[in-house]
């Protein structure tokens, strides 16, 4: 009873609470912004210059560019070509000069770990924010680069780049800081080469880069440079070990390094040292100078390296300047860097921050919020204040289940304001009006989470649901646009424009790329229908065509390093890169993807996953029948892991139920028992290991399956291929058991 009248209270409030925040809005002249905002919506942003035959004897496809390309007859090259800016060095060396005195850099000095009691993990404690001006910034990478001539490394030769030789790269080995960019840029003023690799992967990941590009100086952590100096012998063409002291305490900084080896071990102060003892003037890179070997995860097996120049990279940041230019002003902004730079995303978003004058605050995905377990005094949001923040899908995800969790524990009051507030503010952004009341009482706080000063923020690196890009915008008061691409585009091809209100777009294309949709007539939509690019209808919404993404441009790599078949693969001769992606484009310009063409899924965190050597190692083990099917792998990117639909041989998992304490159980009811799911995936996992499979597709569980899979019930083709889509269809009630089981949500 008592509930029941809080219900009718709370309803009551809500109604009259709805009706002062609209009459709120309506006395601060909210109908004459709303209009005023509407007239100045973009109804255009990009349109069709040109057709491209690709398709063989089919119709020829359209070419898109963005609306500033295709108005000015040109892709965008610089964002000052008047300046004759068209390298990193020029660009990086023109912000120097012009920002001098702004602030650059802030660092978060770490003095301590604070272990407290009922939690697992330590916590951060931080010193004051020191800051680094962008003179000091310059000095600092001139006196890198010089500091790497005197170890004897020489600026990059011309010519090949696959058959080039000489001292003349360095591998990047060290997680997101700001000494990470003076030695980046402090090797580009030499015209030097820049190699990434995940600090996640392991020292075979070092080896191999190191010895496939024959690098001379390793860059990595003080905590990892002993243990790399060991290695040493395995990697003939290493000369130099160079280690920063990220995220270490002065305790641990007190001790000098010291190798036994033939390969340096020196401190990254030692190189500026060398450097100040023996100046060199700049090595200016040409545009065509390949800048970055960024090599990939290595979730599709041994890591490919991306070469990308310095044309490409400068090309990308023009292309940002326009798509930002409306909201992103020169050197008065905050961005916080704690994305991965191994990664393409983070490599250029802070390259087109760095180019416009503004200011980078430091911080790490674990330091982000305050608190147990990750860091005080306080978290790197309210330490800088950032006005855009990049994330991928996970982090919003993350962030938005926190603060519903939040909300719920607040009580029934606290949760039907909440909630009544997320669904007029949802309504109220998509008709381009604000919600004063509610700003004032609810989404005020939820602001102040991301520092207060947020002017938008952006997901990459795979898919966001409709859902959490929604929520965000109306939780943070603050657009979240999408933006698609890959390490082979410089990280974007498309970003969705800051005052674009719609949802599940990955953007429009920017001005420095082309986009065109390849005719897909073998693969097919849920209905049956083929990709084609002539389609002008998905499911009820118009569009311009469907197919496999092409993109063609000034910020599209050259290719891979040393692996000229796959090169030929992705890259075309005309110059078009197959993205192994279904998309389709509406009448305003928008990209939408909405299927993969080739067998390689990105998960929620932005990995890739490789589903058929999932499904090759798995078919290794004892228990799985081969002749019904074998393994089918699933993974999305509204999953962390790969979970997987085992066809298992009768007889051994009645064995393995068994022992597991389950009998009596067949078909259905055995397959689904938590208790034989479980074990076999541990069954599983030790095939995994023996077939040394990445962890990122360790499945994380697994639904055994007793029903044959065949050509007759669509399940396989008629050479015993999988047919996944169908599989998928026939099993989606196993697949809706085994998706929860999938870790979600990461520490920020």
């Amino acid at each position: 009873m008592a509930d029941g009248a809080l219900n009718v209270l709370l309803h009551a409030a809500g109604l009259v609470l709805v009706v002062l925040d609209f009459l709120v809005w309506v006395l601060t002249l909210g109908p004459v912004w709303m209009l005023q905002k509407t007239m100045t919506g973009v109804a255009e942003f990009a349109r069709p210059v040109r057709k491209a035959k690709i398709n063989g004897s089919g119709p020829d496809s359209d070419v898109w560019q963005a609306t500033q390309a295709a108005d000015a007859g040109r892709l965008l090259s610089s964002p000052h070509p008047e300046e004759g800016v068209y390298t990193i060095y020029q660009l990086l060396d023109r912000s120097f000069k012009r920002y001098e005195q702004s602030k650059a850099q802030g660092i978060r000095p770490l003095l301590s770990w604070k272990k407290e009691e009922g939690y697992r993990f330590p916590a951060k404690v931080f010193g004051p924010t020191q800051w680094r001006t962008y003179g000091e910034m310059g000095k600092l990478c001139k006196e890198f680069g010089a500091g790497l001539r005197a170890l004897g490394l020489e600026p990059q030769p011309e010519g090949d780049f696959d058959s080039l030789t000489g001292k003349f790269k360095i591998l990047m080995y060290e997680d997101t800081c700001a000494d990470w960019q003076i030695c980046a840029y402090g090797a580009l003023t030499q015209n030097l080469v820049v190699a990434t690799c995940y600090a996640t992967l392991g020292t075979d990941a070092v080896i191999h880069a190191v010895n496939e590009g024959a690098v001379s100086a390793l860059v990595c952590n003080r905590k990892a440079a002993e243990g790399l100096a060991k290695t040493a012998s395995e990697m003939p063409s290493l000369e130099a070990i160079i280690y920063l002291d990220n995220l270490c305490t002065p305790d641990e900084c007190k001790h000098r390094l010291t190798s036994t080896g033939n390969v340096k071990l020196l401190s990254m102060q030692d190189v500026l040292d060398m450097g100040k003892a023996n100046p060199v003037e700049p090595s200016p890179p040409k545009p065509e100078s390949v800048a970055v070997l960024m090599y990939t995860s290595g979730s599709t097996g041994t890591p490919k390296g991306v070469v990308l120049r310095h044309s490409h990279l400068v090309s990308f940041a023009a292309s940002c300047v326009v798509q930002f230019g409306s909201l992103i002003y020169e050197g008065g902004e905050m961005f916080i860097g704690y994305l991965p730079l191994a990664h393409i995303l983070a490599v250029s978003a802070e390259l087109y921050f760095y180019s416009t004058g503004n200011c980078i605050g430091y911080a790490d995905a674990k330091s982000l919020l305050a608190g147990p377990e990750r860091c005080y005094p306080t978290g790197g949001l309210e330490e800088f204040k950032p006005t855009l923040m990049a994330g991928v899908p996970k982090v919003w995800e993350t962030i938005k289940k926190g603060a519903e969790v939040k909300v719920e524990k607040s009580g029934p009051v606290v949760s039907f304001l909440f909630k009544l507030a997320m669904k007029v503010k949802k309504a109220a952004v998509r008709q381009n009006r604000y919600t004063p009341l509610f700003d004032l009482l609810v989404f005020k706080k939820f602001k102040s989470m991301l520092g207060g000063s947020m002017k938008f923020t952006l997901s990459g690196g795979g898919a966001i649901s409709g859902e959490v890009q929604e929520w965000v915008r109306a939780a943070f008061s603050c657009p979240l646009v999408q933006g698609y691409g890959l390490t082979e585009t410089c990280g974007g091809s498309t970003i969705q424009n800051p005052l674009d209100p719609s949802i599940g777009a990955v953007g429009t294309p920017l001005a420095s790329v082309e986009i065109t949709l390849h005719s897909e007539p073998e693969l097919t939509d849920s209905a049956g229908k083929p990709y084609l690019c002539t389609d002008e209808d998905h499911f009820g919404e118009a569009c311009c065509g469907r197919g496999e993404i092409w993109i063609k441009g000034l910020s599209v790599g050259s290719g891979y390093y040393k692996l000229p078949d796959k090169t030929a693969e992705d890259f075309d001769k005309d110059g078009w890169f197959h993205t192994g992606d279904i998309g389709l484009i509406t009448p305003a310009g928008r990209v939408k993807i909405i299927d993969r063409k080739k067998n390689l899924v990105k998960l929620k965190g932005g990995e890739y996953v490789a589903l058929e050597m999932i499904n090759v190692t798995y078919n290794n083990a004892d228990i799985i029948n081969a002749d019904a099917g074998g393994v089918c792998s699933f993974a999305s990117h509204e999953i962390d892991r790969p979970v997987l639909l085992a066809q298992c041989k009768r007889k051994e998992l009645l064995e393995l139920a068994a022992k597991s304490g389950v009998t009596g159980k067949d078909g259905e009811e055995l397959c689904r028992d938590p208790k034989v799911m479980a074990a076999v995936k541990a069954t599983l996992d030790a095939a995994a290991k023996a077939g040394k499979l990445p962890s990122l597709m360790h499945a994380t569980a697994v639904m055994p399956v007793l029903e044959p899979w065949t050509p007759d019930n669509g399940c396989l083709t008629a050479t015993s291929k999988l047919v996944p889509k169908t599989i998928y269809n026939v099993h989606a009630k196993d697949l809706d058991i085994l998706k929860p089981r999938a870790p979600h949500g990461i520490s920020c």
